[in-house]
């Protein structure tokens, strides 16, 4: 089975990173191979690792993520490389292959898309759920990364019953184990100015609409002056967060590390994980941050309840001073923080990537190739 997933590109995000991690896994079953292409080459961090892996990379020559060209492209590279499966990520990809479905009459060929965000900002214009609704007919599967993200793209499409069959919830996963063998760096390893009695914290996630740093870093004030705060990632709101933590006397206590490809250490080297956000899908930070070892503090939004209730600790979105309270009792009480810790480690273990593989293949499977089932795949 020949597979191309195809996506914007592979920047510092949960979906770049989760294709970034599962295609090698892929390739090492029997009897497939599995490409991909890129709508732009601009800050691809993912791209090397995939390369390492043996897995070939291309990029459409327009560069442009935006140009309808871009279909027409798309179509030639599918004929050129006789694809089985056509797997697509992210917007406007999304809508990119779609329409190439429309232009390509070969029946053999299945496409398959993957929704990662149980919101995006189309949803605020009635018109483009007319819009979405034809894209999304034009796939012959529909995954969605978690219960949630799926529950609010059937709202939203206004899906009916009879026509569910090919929307599937597949969770993102991790590698646990990674996480779990991860060796912590001596926190002075990180900044000079930090020492063993520094309580770090840490969030991972990009500077972007999606996530809420502000609130961290107005909670992190109210905290004692030996909590600190890593923050990992890139992104355009960087900047209004540094101005943010300068403006409210923080800056000596806040570390921006921008994009590493060190994570799972960082986050073991730090005393706590925190992931503020308006909304997400199932976000990798959060699986990685619960597989540290360490405690989970996330925000009480769609996308993240779910899955950490009942494991780590929950705050309402945006409310600074109810963060640094929960923070401060994990702080203050060794017996609570161990105790978060271990349940959030066993919730991380349920979203293994190995089984997110599995699952995926099983829908290539099930989807067919030529009208066929594909039995080759182990």
């Amino acid at each position: 089975m020949k597979v191309l997933h195809i996506i914007n590109g592979l920047g510092a995000g949960g979906a770049e990173r989760l294709i970034s991690d599962i295609i090698p896994l892929m390739n090492r079953k029997n009897g497939v191979e599995v490409e991909v292409l890129l709508l732009t080459d601009e800050k691809n961090v993912f791209k090397e690792k995939l390369e390492e892996n043996g897995v070939k990379v291309d990029v459409v020559p327009y560069r442009k993520m935006y140009s309808p060209l871009n279909v027409f492209y798309i179509r030639k590279y599918i004929i050129k490389g006789n694809y089985d499966v056509v797997h697509a990520h992210l917007f406007p990809t999304q809508y990119w292959v779609g329409l190439t479905r429309v232009l390509l009459k070969l029946k053999g060929v299945k496409f398959i898309t993957t929704e990662h965000s149980s919101y995006n900002r189309r949803r605020t214009k009635f018109y483009f759920r007319y819009l979405d609704r034809y894209i999304y007919s034009k796939y012959d599967g529909v995954i969605s990364v978690s219960e949630k993200v799926h529950f609010n793209l059937i709202e939203w499409l206004k899906i009916p019953k009879e026509k569910l069959d090919k929307f599937v919830v597949i969770n993102n996963g991790i590698n646990v184990e990674k996480f779990k063998q991860a060796k912590p760096y001596e926190k002075k390893e990180i900044h000079s100015g930090l020492n063993s009695e520094t309580k770090l914290i840490c969030m991972v996630g990009r500077f972007s609409e999606s996530k809420d740093q502000g609130t961290l870093i107005r909670a992190l004030k109210e905290l004692p002056k030996n909590v600190c705060l890593l923050l990992v990632g890139e992104g355009l709101l960087k900047q209004q967060n540094i101005k943010l933590a300068e403006e409210i006397g923080v800056i000596q206590r806040v570390f921006f590390l921008g994009y590493r490809d060190d994570v799972e250490r960082i986050l073991k080297t730090s005393d706590i994980i925190v992931l503020s956000s308006h909304w997400e899908g199932l976000s990798l930070a959060l699986l990685e941050g619960m597989a540290s070892g360490n405690p989970f503090i996330a925000s009480k939004v769609e996308g993240i309840k779910e899955i950490v209730d009942g494991y780590g600790l929950l705050f309402e979105q945006g409310n600074y001073m109810e963060l640094s309270e929960v923070l401060w009792k994990v702080i203050s009480n060794s017996k609570l923080s161990r105790e978060v810790s271990a349940k959030c480690f066993k919730r991380a273990n349920d979203f293994d990537i190995k089984r997110t593989v599995k699952m995926t293949m099983e829908l290539y499977r099930k989807i067919g190739m030529n009208g066929k089932m594909i039995e080759s795949v182990k």
